[in-house]
């Protein structure tokens, strides 16, 4: 069987053993067969990993978040994973031993497409992408009631890490995002395990019973049946009348809700939740709401991950300064004067959010920007970003380290609050004359 298997890869293209590693250990159960197929000596480039998971409580749904090796298909040999992992391989099934190959194959020839910048990057939004590109899966959410997010995305980490980092990359136009589902989350603990309910709206008790309504013709009166009888008598609770006819003294005109605490009676009853995990209560009206999206690459994206030299793009640049990064780098002429980029965080960001809120520290933030685009006065341009700002300084060299005290000074002079920036040189280069 195992020659048959081996014959099998070489038939498809797979003319060695693949190197693997074992996840979370290596299977005792046909072992020495295992070892034959895959050569499971310490390589520096596996071209797999196998995952031997044999607890079948184990979770799945945070896999990746425990497999060190990225940008390599998992091959489930237990046959529990499913969509966690990317190709199930079963001994007795000579169609897994063909599509293990191919995935095998399929990855390394991804992987091999990669620029080597993003193969040795260790930047978690780049790992992302390029985990998507070598695997060509889209970030796909599926439902999951083992975590308290209500979902987990199979193939990537799990949903707490992968979603901040996907958004994080829409904004960069590297990733689009499509509508999944719409969930509702637990204001006190962040959870999306609720229970749903039909509440009274004047107890929030979730007691209710279902009672038919009486209309009584001649008075009008709209109640539960319960009020209108009287042992095997229906007598009007408004007017005393006998309801002897249904049809022409009564009729039934649907149901309603009785909350069994307060007596109260409604035909829409209110929504309400509870945490499955904190037992917190919420009504509907003002429950958190939490909307679920997949997460595809862009064009733009696949450019720059499949680039063959550096891209400034997946650094996480700012779109604009890419932009003229990209035209300066373009230009084929006698080198000139130096430029470099600096990145400024602000350390205070967070304790002046949380103190003062997210405007408060943005309008200091613009006002911080606007004094250092004063100062500079033509040499150098200022870009906004996400998380940080970038500066693009002419003149560098060394006059950089002995201006950025200036600088820093000059950013926080009538501010109110000391953002505590820190500026660092991400990279310089030449600039090519026109």
């Amino acid at each position: 069987m195992v020659e048959r298997c081996l014959a099998v890869w070489r038939s498809v293209g797979l003319s060695e053993k693949p190197s693997v590693e074992w996840f979370p250990r290596k299977v005792v159960p046909f072992s020495a067969v295992y070892s034959k197929l895959f050569d499971t000596a310490v390589a520096s480039d596996p071209d797999a990993v196998v995952l031997a998971e044999q607890r079948r409580s184990a979770p799945l749904h945070n896999l990746r978040d425990h497999i060190p090796l990225s940008l390599l298909p998992v091959i489930d040999i237990g046959g529990r994973a499913k969509h966690f992992a990317d190709v199930h391989f079963d001994l007795m099934d000579q169609a897994s031993w063909i599509e293990t190959a191919r995935c095998i194959l399929e990855f390394r020839g991804r992987r091999e497409g990669l620029s080597p910048f993003v193969r040795a990057s260790l930047d978690p939004q780049t790992r992302l992408l390029a985990q998507a590109f070598v695997s060509a899966r889209q970030l796909t959410p599926i439902r999951c009631a083992e975590t308290t997010g209500g979902i987990c995305y199979p193939g990537f980490p799990s949903a707490e890490h992968t979603v901040p980092l996907a958004e994080s990359l829409c904004r960069q136009h590297y990733m689009k995002r499509t509508f999944f589902d719409r969930l509702h989350e637990c204001a006190r603990c962040g959870s999306r395990r609720l229970s749903v309910r039909e509440e009274c709206n004047a107890c929030r008790s979730p007691e209710l019973r279902q009672a038919s309504l009486i209309h009584h013709y001649r008075c009008a009166t709209l109640r539960p049946e319960a009020e209108f009888r009287q042992g095997n008598l229906l007598i009007c609770p408004k007017c005393s009348v006998q309801l002897r006819n249904y049809g022409k003294d009564y009729d039934k005109p649907g149901q309603t809700q009785i909350c069994s605490d307060c007596n109260r009676t409604t035909s829409e009853p209110a929504v309400g939740f509870v945490c499955l995990d904190c037992s917190t209560h919420a009504d509907g009206d003002t429950v958190k709401r939490a909307d679920v999206h997949a997460y595809a690459l862009t064009a733009e994206a696949v450019a720059a991950l499949t680039k063959p030299v550096d891209s400034f793009a997946i650094k996480g640049l700012p779109q604009a300064l890419v932009a003229d990064l990209r035209q300066l780098q373009a230009m084929q002429a006698t080198a000139g004067s130096n430029l470099a980029v600096a990145e400024v965080r602000y350390g205070a960001r967070q304790s002046i959010t949380q103190a003062r809120g997210e405007p408060v520290f943005e309008r200091l933030r613009a006002l911080f920007l606007e004094n250092l685009a004063n100062f500079l006065a033509g040499r150098g341009t200022i870009y906004p970003g996400e998380t940080a700002d970038y500066l693009l300084l002419d003149d560098t060299g060394e006059r950089v380290g002995t201006d950025i005290d200036r600088l820093l000074a000059q950013g926080q002079n009538s501010l109110s609050e000391d953002l505590s920036p820190r500026i660092r040189l991400a990279t310089s280069f030449k600039r090519a004359l026109p």
